[in-house]
């Protein structure tokens, strides 16, 4: 038997870029989807533009007003901004 077992040192240089921009999300006027939101805001993570819309639920900016019935998966849900 050979011993397999050798000492070997891998460098790898990565770049890390630590300044984020905050998403600042801009609510359509009438009604719209979160798709809709994804289409407006390519670079955002989807996942992020979902808890801003929690968010923005429980504080009162926007409101749920339906859903649109598909005929494969789950309902879209509408939402509409509140007018202050």
């Amino acid at each position: 038997m050979t011993d397999t077992n050798k000492n070997t040192n891998i460098t790898v240089e990565t770049t890390v870029n630590k300044t984020r921009k905050k998403l600042i999300v801009d609510w359509p006027t009438g009604k719209f989807t979160i798709s809709d939101l994804e289409k407006n805001h390519p670079s955002a993570v989807p996942i992020t533009l979902r808890f801003r819309v929690k968010k923005a639920l429980e504080s009162g900016i926007i409101k749920s007003v339906g859903k649109i019935e598909g005929e494969l998966g789950r309902p879209a849900m509408l939402f509409e901004t509140i007018e202050s």
